[in-house]
């Protein structure tokens, strides 16, 4: 039976992993610098231990008549010390020069400085065959005390590794600690990578309308992700469910009033007061159009208009030539051509809305175009009394119109500016709304121009 190991099935039991781990890795390295922080100590024990050994083997040999003193040399030799003497001195000069040698005279004369009386020659011999000064001869050191009638107390210790200084102790440390900290977070970081699927399609939602169908999350991590993504893909179907049962139904209450509505146009020709027949005909007319601008409105989610490159500047002008053949007021200024890449139909709808708008209200549109690298910007301007600031951001909600100039005199339905922001935004642009210094508004339409495709 082969084993097979698996994550912990809960995000808390894979972040406690984690942290298990991190401990782990930290306990191990702080053995390791244990260690290495024991043997400095002892290498520096073992240190004042030679210094007080050699200073001693030196006083004693000195003491002694010169044919004395070798036996007496080995008689203090020990297995980690080796002593004898001699008329000349075995450590070469060459061998003083390195820097840790240099380091250890340094060392073994500030524990004992009776050891520099007469002059101290330290040196490292070959231990395991290689060259002198190679790797394999660290550890055995080499030296040589003089006396005061020339000649020389000659001896050889093994050493430990040279002792590791105690900031490069606590660099490791944190070195260490930050690379734990940094493997966490790099870990979590996967394990919450679901979680931030989830948040970017929730926030997602409705912004750039139903371009295409949603694509449901995938149901993987551990186990609370999984059922959250889980929940968040019924709640998107039940959703869209939602939003295609309302827009079905009201499409077919629609139908439904178009038929009395007919009846009554029909009847409203007979009757004999032409003044009633004018105003029964106009309220019919209001009807219509409330219907139609509704079913624009929730058809904005479910269309599927295929995007095309149109021209805009032939849109705008066709658009205010209409206002014009009406009999009111309207001009269009801008290059003469300005092709973009959107839904025609869908977009003539809400410039026609803002258009509209401006003629009603504010008496006349003048619409101008700004084509520049990366954006199109479509700016409509109306003599009207403009609009108070603080219903700026509640006149482009549904069915929302304002007492003072948006009545129901006008015909209007309080769909216009949604209709239009709805279509905006699904190209990936902007309307804003602000009113004029000397008195009008001005609906800012910025769209963006979508890179070729390669």
């Amino acid at each position: 039976m082969i084993f097979r190991w698996t994550a912990p099935d809960t995000l808390a039991g894979r972040v406690v992993l984690v942290l298990l781990a991190g401990l782990l890795v930290f306990h191990l390295g702080s053995l390791w610098l244990h260690q290495i922080g024991t043997e400095a100590v002892l290498g520096t024990t073992r240190e004042g231990q030679l210094a007080e050994r050699l200073a001693a083997a030196k006083r004693a040999v000195a003491a002694l008549p010169p044919d004395e003193r070798d036996r007496t040399a080995h008689a203090l030799s020990s297995a980690s010390l080796d002593v004898h003497w001699s008329e000349i001195s075995a450590v070469r000069l060459m061998d003083e020069t390195s820097p840790r040698v240099e380091a250890l005279r340094a060392r073994l004369i500030e524990l004992v400085p009776e050891l520099a009386v007469g002059g101290l020659r330290l040196g490292f011999a070959d231990e395991g065959g290689g060259p002198p000064g190679g790797a394999a001869s660290r550890h055995l050191l080499v030296g040589a005390l003089q006396f005061k009638d020339g000649t020389w107390l000659n001896f050889g210790a093994a050493l430990l590794g040279p002792a590791v200084p105690e900031h490069a102790i606590l660099l490791s440390t944190t070195a260490m600690g930050m690379g734990i900290l940094l493997v966490g977070l790099f870990v979590v970081r996967g394990i919450n990578r679901p979680l931030d699927r989830l948040a970017e399609a929730a926030d997602g939602i409705g912004k750039a309308g139903r371009d295409a169908e949603a694509s449901p999350l995938p149901d993987t991590g551990p186990r609370e992700v999984r059922r959250a993504a889980q929940a968040f893909n019924r709640m998107q179907a039940r959703i869209d469910r939602l939003i295609t049962d309302r827009t079905q139904a009201l499409a077919a209450v629609s139908h439904d009033l178009r038929t009395p509505i007919a009846r009554l146009r029909l009847r409203a020709g007979f009757v004999d007061d032409p003044e009633a027949q004018r105003a029964m005909d106009a309220d019919l007319d209001e009807m219509e159009a409330m219907i139609g601008a509704t079913l624009a409105y929730l058809r904005g989610d479910t269309e599927r208009e295929e995007r095309r490159s149109a021209d805009l500047a032939a849109m705008l002008e066709t658009l205010c030539d209409a206002v014009v053949d009406a009999g009111l007021r309207a001009e269009y200024a801008g290059p003469g051509q300005a092709r973009l890449l959107c839904r025609p139909v869908a977009l003539k709808r809400a410039f026609a809305n803002l258009i509209d708008n401006a003629v009603k209200y504010g008496g006349a549109a003048r619409v101008t175009l700004e084509d520049a690298p990366g954006a199109v910007t479509v700016r409509i301007e109306d003599d009207g009394p403009g609009i108070p600031e603080a219903a700026m951001a509640v006149v482009f909600e549904p069915f929302r119109r304002l007492e003072a100039s948006r009545n129901r005199g006008t015909g209007g339905s309080g769909l216009g500016l949604t209709i239009a922001r709805q279509v905006v935004e699904a190209h990936g642009g902007t309307v804003a709304l602000a009113n004029r210094p000397g008195g009008g508004l001005t609906a800012t339409v910025r769209l963006p121009i979508p890179p070729p495709s390669v």
